[in-house]
This record gives C-alpha cells, sequence and structure tokens, in this order.
C-alpha cells in the first residue's frame, strides 16, 4: 500500500475503512466502506470515461466509476459481486461461453474514442519465446515439441481493429450463481487487434475462434505460467498448464 492512497481515498469518500485487495504491474486495488473498491493506476480519466461510454451498450455489467481524482489515478468502483471464473474448474466454465462470446463480439462493435495498441502480434510471439525458456522445465518433454512448433509457425493475417478489453482473461471475468456478474480491470483497454480478446478466451475456455487468436493464447498461457511461477499462485499455473495441453 502505498502512504498517500489512503488519503486519496478518504479525500473522496469521508473517512472509510480501507484493505488492500491485490495489485498488479501497473496498478493497485483496495476495498472501500461497503462495496465498493479503489482502483489506482495510469490512465484512470480515460478509463472512467470509457466505462461510462459502453456500459450501457453491453450485455454483461462493467463496473462505471462512481468517483475520480484522475491526478491521484484514483477510480471508485461498486465491488463486483462472486468470483473469478478463474477460481472455477475448466469443467465447470462451459455454461459461461456462449455469453462471454456475444460480449466480446459487442464490445468490438463498438465505436469509440481511444488510444490504439500498436503491439504486433510478433512481438507477442517473441517475449513467449523467451518465457518458454524460463519456463521449459516445468512442462512435460511431450509438451514442449508442441509449443515450439505453435511458435514458429507462420502468424496468420491481422483482423480489423477493434476496442478490444486487451486483458479479457478468466481472472477479470466474475460469476455468481451461475451467471456473470461483471468484467473487471479496464486499463488496458485499446483500439486493437480482437484476436487479442479472443485469445484469452482460447487460453480459458472450451472454444475454437480461429489460428491467430489461438497463437495469442498459447503466448498468453506462458505469460501465465510465468507468473503463478514467480508469485507462487496455483491457480495460473494449473490454468496454463491446462491450456498448453489443449492449444498445442
Amino acid at each position: 500500500m502505498r502512504d498517500d492512497d489512503p488519503t486519496t481515498i478518504r479525500r473522496l469518500l469521508g473517512d472509510v475503512r480501507v484493505q488492500p485487495l491485490g495489485a498488479g504491474l501497473d496498478h493497485r486495488v483496495y476495498a472501500v466502506a461497503d462495496g465498493l473498491v479503489a482502483r489506482f493506476g495510469a490512465g484512470a480519466a480515460a478509463e472512467a470515461a470509457l466505462l461510462e461510454a459502453i456500459a450501457p451498450r453491453l450485455p454483461v455489467p462493467v463496473p462505471v466509476p462512481i468517483a475520480l481524482d484522475a491526478e491521484a489515478g484514483c477510480l471508485i468502483q461498486p465491488r463486483v459481486s462472486g468470483a473469478p471464473l478463474l477460481a472455477l474448474p475448466r469443467a465447470a466454465r462451459g455454461p459461461f461461453a456462449r455469453e462471454l462470446l456475444a460480449f466480446a463480439d459487442a464490445l468490438h462493435g463498438l465505436d469509440v474514442d481511444i488510444a490504439e495498441d500498436d503491439t504486433p502480434l510478433e512481438a507477442w510471439v517473441d517475449e513467449a519465446v523467451e518465457t518458454l525458456a524460463a519456463v521449459r522445465d516445468e512442462l512435460p518433454a511431450q509438451r514442449r515439441a508442441g509449443i515450439e512448433a505453435a511458435l514458429r509457425a507462420a502468424v496468420p493475417p491481422s483482423a480489423d481493429r477493434t476496442l478490444i478489453h486487451g486483458d479479457l482473461g478468466a481472472e477479470h471475468v466474475f460469476v455468481n450463481a451461475g451467471r456473470i456478474t461483471g468484467v473487471i480491470d479496464w486499463g488496458d483497454a485499446a483500439i486493437g487487434d480482437p484476436a487479442i480478446d479472443h485469445g484469452r478466451l482460447m487460453r480459458d475456455l472450451d472454444v475454437d475462434l480461429g489460428e491467430r487468436a489461438r497463437l495469442y493464447a498459447v503466448c498468453a498461457a506462458l505469460e501465465d505460467l510465468a507468473y503463478g511461477l514467480e508469485t507462487g499462485n496455483d491457480l495460473y499455473r494449473v490454468n496454463a498448464l491446462a491450456a498448453l495441453d489443449e492449444l498445442t
């Protein structure tokens, strides 16, 4: 927790409880008061504007901010109920696949003014090759050749660029009582390759969304495997290994 984060939160909401929930490479999240979260990260004002614009046009809920401190990079949002889809066994995620695919289609069809993601798929592959070298010993010997072949394959042609979530993995889809309660973590949203979103859906669900998405899925699974090993997070490690089994 940064020392000034609680001060920022209380300036927006008054004298409330503040409890760390987690952090990523570029954000910090806190539980605040009853049913709220505070998210700190770069581009908070742009993220707030995006969520306000797209929330009424999507078939799945997204957390619309109720307060913003753009200078501090702080968003106050309703806390999404339930648990991440990642916490469910892979076999139990199937009932959510159709709804998530419809969500991705609706998202990719929206016309919004937002920054572009200019990272080419070739850069993803280059990074995945480096990651594979670092996690190679964690992979079954019979699996390594398939992963290497997938990363050596010709990159499929690019699709049109659309609005994307940018990190549409099962860790950011919350479910409760058999329904999707929200899609969180919009800090990577951009105009980019829709196969990025499709790739993470392929990584985490039993769906086939094409060869370009498959390549993104392999890259994302290797990234998650490295993250799970580095942090000791077994959900990421186990999910990544299962995904690589299915994808290669």
